[in-house]
């Protein structure tokens, strides 16, 4: 592996890691060395990613339990991690999201039941776009002690075009501009910030609910003509984290297989 590449010794937080992309990211950054700290509402689950990724790639791991959607949760998770990491964070990807769930998804602002309004929109906002607040204020005190830091943040490619499931759109493009305003204002601390918009990535909670014609028409729609795989979203985040990505910041890096062509 290319040296900028690797990651060693430096140690990341992976937020929602328990499986599908987080976990996928996770993985990725632990191959290149990183020592990784990975979140999710179960404890169990992602205690037993932790144990795997630590046999497999022979880094630490840790598996830490919280509501990103909680800022008193996020506090205790970052108590928790840097009592662990000694006060290091190199890299923080926010990679937590509201489920996905088709009756939010599937349905237009005109279409939704007049009291779903509130418990749909700011549902989905605590989790994807405060939670990423919550995370990104706690991790840049220990950042910025150190004058270095790589914060991810995943996004969708709805939050640069729109789509009817306005919930999940409006949370992403909130996402997109902590991603802006954080890469402004912490610059002056060797603080980089940048955003994945993902397409469509193969996962169970995105597969699974569809039928063949619907996975086929999905996967059409790239230049690609397929579905995008958890682990490529991992390399993308790996450039992110590692020095090939030294002088980026700022930036939406778009992974959907050349769906959207800007």
């Amino acid at each position: 592996m290319n040296r900028v590449l690797k990651l060693d010794d430096r140690y990341a937080l992976v937020t929602g890691a328990s499986r599908g992309i987080g976990r996928a990211i996770a993985e990725v950054l632990a191959g290149a060395g990183c020592h990784v700290a990975i979140t999710s509402r179960s404890l169990n689950d992602c205690q037993a990613v932790a144990e795997e990724i630590m046999q497999k790639h022979r880094v630490r791991a840790i598996g830490l339990q919280a509501d990103v959607a909680s800022c008193n949760d996020v506090h205790e998770l970052f108590r928790q991690l840097r009592t662990w990491s000694s006060d290091r964070l190199d890299i923080l990807v926010c990679n937590a999201g509201y489920p996905m769930r088709s009756e939010i998804w599937n349905t237009p602002l005109h279409a939704t039941p007049a009291d779903r309004l509130p418990v749909w929109y700011l549902d989905v906002l605590a989790t994807d776009a405060l939670g990423s607040v919550y995370c990104t204020f706690e991790a840049l005190p220990v950042m910025a002690a150190r004058r270095s830091g790589s914060v991810i943040y995943i996004a969708s490619t709805p939050a640069l075009e729109g789509y009817q499931g306005g919930p999940y759109t409006m949370a992403k493009a909130a996402v997109l501009g902590l991603m802006r305003e954080v890469a402004r204002e912490y610059g002056r601390d060797n603080i980089r910030a940048n955003a994945l918009a993902l397409g469509n990535i193969r996962t169970p909670a995105t597969w699974e609910p569809l039928d063949e014609a619907a996975r086929n028409a999905l996967a059409a729609e790239s230049p690609l003509r397929r579905w995008g795989a958890p682990g490529e979203v991992g390399n993308a985040a790996l450039f992110l984290a590692s020095d090939l990505s030294s002088f980026v910041t700022g930036q939406v890096l778009v992974v959907d297989g050349g769906t959207l062509r800007r």
